[in-house]
């Protein structure tokens, strides 16, 4: 994982990870953070039977749950906890033959409270799965505690 651009967002990173790692939806799912950043985003699922369709794909949903998780730890790499406003995902091609599927979540937009982002999901050779369109509300909440000031 790359290094942290600033201290505060280093700080950031260390209390989220852990929360979504301890999150029993997000512990089902598997997936494992390759990068976190206020920008860019990165994170794999291997293929297992527990998320598989009748069909033998990785389950729609169990995409789209993967693609709001890290989009919203994206978007809490600002500073403040997000909640989703709108997500869309456009499945383009099944999560068959591979052994991982990646997630790539990209800033597209930081406005006053709305937060936007592009969403990749990929398998190993690097074919787009899904793609879509995440935005989130910035809470009042934030991530640190008020009392810890970074430079």
């Amino acid at each position: 994982m790359r290094s942290a651009r600033t201290q505060k967002e280093e700080a950031i990173r260390e209390k989220l990870i852990p929360e979504l790692y301890e999150n029993k939806l997000n512990d089902f799912i598997g997936f494992e953070i390759l990068e976190l950043s206020s920008t860019y985003s990165k994170t794999r699922v291997k293929y297992k039977e527990q998320i598989v369709n009748p069909y033998g794909s990785i389950h729609g949903g169990a995409l789209l749950t993967l693609a709001d998780a890290m989009a919203g730890a994206t978007a809490c790499m600002s500073g403040y906890y997000v909640t989703t406003v709108s997500a869309n995902l456009n499945f383009l091609l099944p999560a068959v033959n591979t052994e991982y599927i990646y997630c790539e979540c990209m800033k597209l937009k930081t406005g006053r409270h709305i937060l936007v982002f592009d969403i990749r999901i990929t398998d190993d050779a690097g074919n787009i799965l899904d793609s879509g369109e995440f935005s989130y509300f910035s809470s009042k909440v934030p991530v640190l505690d008020d009392k810890l000031r970074f430079s």
